[in-house]
């Protein structure tokens, strides 16, 4: 079984531990004055700024970017030069494929009026033809119909002669 401990141990284990927390309250009241007094420099001091360098880096700057923009301005007036040699070369080309354009669209309109005239001359070709069976089986039925026939057959070997 567990010992039984004695209220004076007990104490003694207590006082031990007291005086432990109350070294490190002592420590960490003099580290919050420590600090409460580097604040207190901080608010009081104040920064001289010195502003003759900085204007010499300001006109360093200038003109270094004055130097950058005259040479972009170069480089871009090159490439717009470039720019349109190449459009003029390209716009002869792009004349050449819309005329080249044309001419198909023409042929292409030709050809189909073609095929469109072919085929109602061909419908107008089968309308007539049909007319003309239909003409030819009627006399033929009436030939067949009054006996005409033999009539009409030497009547065409007479005319083939």
């Amino acid at each position: 079984m567990a010992q039984k401990l004695k209220t004076q141990d007990l104490m003694e284990v207590f006082n031990k531990n007291l005086n432990e927390v109350n070294l490190k309250f002592d420590l960490n009241k003099e580290i919050i004055s420590t600090l409460d007094k580097k604040l207190e420099q901080i608010k009081n001091s104040y920064l001289k700024i010195e502003y003759e360098p900085l204007g010499k880096v300001v006109v360093e700057n200038d003109k270094m970017l004055k130097d950058h923009r005259s040479e972009l301005l170069n480089i871009f007036e090159k490439q717009i030069s470039t720019m349109k040699n190449v459009s003029k070369k390209e716009s002869k080309y792009q004349f050449y494929f819309y005329g080249a354009l044309t001419i198909l669209l023409f042929l292409c309109a030709s050809f189909l009026s073609y095929g469109i005239d072919q085929y109602h001359e061909k419908k107008d070709a089968e309308k007539e033809m049909k007319f003309y069976s239909k003409e030819a089986f009627r006399r033929n039925e009436y030939l067949k119909e009054n006996n005409l026939t033999e009539k009409y057959e030497n009547w065409l070997e007479s005319k083939r002669k």
